[in-house]
């Protein structure tokens, strides 16, 4: 009996996970880890989970890497600051919270714009490291989505397979 309400529970939290690749106010990547850990703990592992939770792991490692890796290179194709970039993402998230997810991207546009409009002196300038910042961005969020996808179907596998 209590298999069965981890599992349900674990299937809940990795797909809030999965959500959370698309919604970023939500976990994600780090939640749908913790659940299938938890999972494993508390289910166990069976024959198979070891090898399993090694490769979301593994996934789960290079999703993290390559959420900051991809959105940076993004931004500096572009030529944007980290300080433009790391203020863009901050006036991202206010726009989040005010104007749900197209306020996320505006944003993250607007104060990228801003701060290298300041800072170069030059629109065309400051456009084409909002550019760079949206690409990298952008890039990061579907690397991340697939990952995201790709760990839950691993855990799928594994609570069948056992």
């Amino acid at each position: 009996m209590i298999e069965i309400l981890v599992t349900i529970l674990a299937g809940l939290l990795v797909l809030i996970g999965v959500i959370g690749a698309v919604i970023p106010v939500l976990p994600d990547i780090s939640l749908i880890w913790g659940a299938t850990l938890a999972y494993g703990l508390i289910a166990g592992w069976g024959e198979s989970g070891p090898w399993l939770f090694a490769a979301i792991s593994l996934m789960g490692l290079f999703g993290v890497a390559a959420d900051v890796w991809v959105s940076s290179t993004g931004a500096k194709m572009g030529g944007a600051s980290i300080w433009s970039a790391v203020g863009g993402v901050l006036l991202g998230f206010i726009g989040l919270l005010f104007f749900g997810p197209l306020g996320l991207f505006g944003g993250m546009a607007v104060g990228t714009f801003l701060l290298e409009l300041i800072r170069r002196r030059k629109p065309m300038d400051a456009l084409r490291a909002v550019l760079g910042v949206g690409l990298g961005y952008g890039a990061s969020f579907l690397v991340k989505l697939i990952l995201s996808i790709g760990m839950a179907v691993i855990w799928v596998v594994w609570v069948i397979v056992g």
